[in-house]
């Protein structure tokens, strides 16, 4: 095999295939773990390939699990919201038949749809969750108020339920009352 005149003859033979520059083998090795330079050491001054590799998969976990955090308390939040957006939506739909509905309830669910927007703000704090939660019984005591809003309230009572399951399940969150603070 002859070697090619010009710049391609100061190459290695190695990295010359069919006329297109290709990098040498140990220039690809460096260029493929280029962004694994900053993994953490052991105390070894090398990192078998298998130890490297685990690291790197290590930190994608992590990310996504974080990403998986945000995710549901995100839905969490937008929950919230649509609760809140019901909660004076509703009484606007009942105020208009014959019976009405008084000052002093349309007050209490007010003040509920503002809490469950703050709730829904609060819910990236640790004990967030655990505050959304209560809101849910909130939620449900207004059934008292307006039997009217039952068949909502069970609807969004059961998503609420769905998200905690699913969190669980993409997290592994603890069971029972602890998976409300975490």
């Amino acid at each position: 095999m002859s070697r090619p005149d010009g710049p391609a003859a100061d190459r290695p033979e190695s990295s010359v295939d069919a006329g297109s520059p290709q990098p040498a083998a140990t220039e690809r090795e460096e260029l493929s773990t280029a962004g694994r330079d900053e993994l953490p050491t052991t105390g070894r001054d090398e990192l078998s390939t298998a130890e490297r590799e685990a690291l790197y998969a290590d930190g994608h976990e992590a990310q996504r699990l974080q990403r998986a955090d945000r995710a549901t308390r995100g839905a969490l939040a937008a929950v919230l919201c649509l609760e809140a957006f019901v909660v004076l939506l509703v009484p606007r739909g009942i105020a208009q038949t014959e019976e009405g509905i008084s000052g002093t309830k349309t007050l209490l669910l007010v003040g509920l749809a503002v809490v469950l927007v703050g709730g829904a703000f609060l819910l990236a704090r640790r004990w967030g969750i655990a505050l959304g939660t209560v809101l849910q019984l909130a939620l449900a005591a207004t059934i008292v108020l307006l039997p009217a809003l039952a068949v909502v309230v069970v609807i969004f009572l059961l998503l609420w339920l769905y998200l905690l399951r699913t969190r669980r399940t993409w997290l592994g969150t603890r069971r029972g009352w602890r998976m409300l603070v975490s």
